[in-house]
């Protein structure tokens, strides 16, 4: 982005030009005559720094106290404009770029991220299904080994069925308990996992649906509104 900054004629306040957009900084003639109407081109660069050229060789231009013509800056340097040495609010030039950027949220990510949450609350379902059938096989065969016991015809045999029944039927009842507190505690933290992940890259704000359905209704962040790059 590129900045024109200078001295408002009429109000006599630090005039920001970006395109065709003008921002005022500052109270009333508080920007001395000594800066001029396009005093100065800021350029903002990608890492968040500043490149900071004179438009006129007779424009006052000082970085910490050194005139300059063009230097690149960061927002701790001190910036002073004009024989008056008007010194630039980078506070205030900060917020003002930051309202006037449109801002994106490059949500491509974010659909790997979905599919892994769906792939792994599915694993952890078909895993309980699958547990969930073996214990209701085994169980079948401990009842069927108890009964066992009333069939005189087996003789002594129908008591070590008895005890492969009860054996069983003692397993299975533990294995389902430590179960029943296992997957609670896994879809819990696959749950934050993806309270922490999906989420918009500007807010950090949740996306309580899907990916498909999050791109079909909305083209920017439902929370700070800034267009999706999808």
């Amino acid at each position: 982005m590129e900045i024109i900054i200078g001295r408002n004629a009429q109000t006599g306040q630090l005039s920001l030009t970006m395109g065709q957009q003008i921002k005022n900084i500052g109270a009333a003639n508080s920007v001395p005559r000594s800066v001029s109407r396009r005093h100065c081109r800021v350029q903002v660069l990608p890492n968040g720094n500043y490149t900071i050229e004179n438009l006129k060789m007779e424009n006052d231009t000082f970085v910490n106290g050194s005139p300059i013509f063009t230097k690149t800056v960061t927002s701790s340097d001190v910036v002073e404009l004009g024989g008056e040495h008007y010194r630039l609010d980078w506070t205030a030039i900060k917020q003002i770029i930051d309202q006037s950027t449109p801002k994106t949220a490059d949500i491509r990510p974010l659909r790997r991220i979905w599919t892994r949450y769906e792939e792994e609350a599915n694993a952890i379902q078909t895993d309980l299904a699958r547990k969930n059938a073996i214990r209701g096989i085994a169980g079948a065969l401990g009842t069927l080994g108890i009964l066992c016991t009333f069939i005189e015809a087996l003789g002594a045999l129908r008591f070590v069925l008895m005890s492969i029944g009860l054996i069983i039927t003692v397993t299975m009842v533990i294995i389902s308990y430590n179960d029943s507190k296992k997957a609670p505690i896994k879809k819990k933290m696959l749950q934050q996992k993806l309270r922490n992940n999906y989420v918009c890259p500007n807010c950090k704000k949740f996306f309580t649906m899907d990916y498909d359905l999050l791109t079909r209704q909305y083209d920017q962040c439902p929370f700070c509104k800034a267009k999706f790059i999808k």
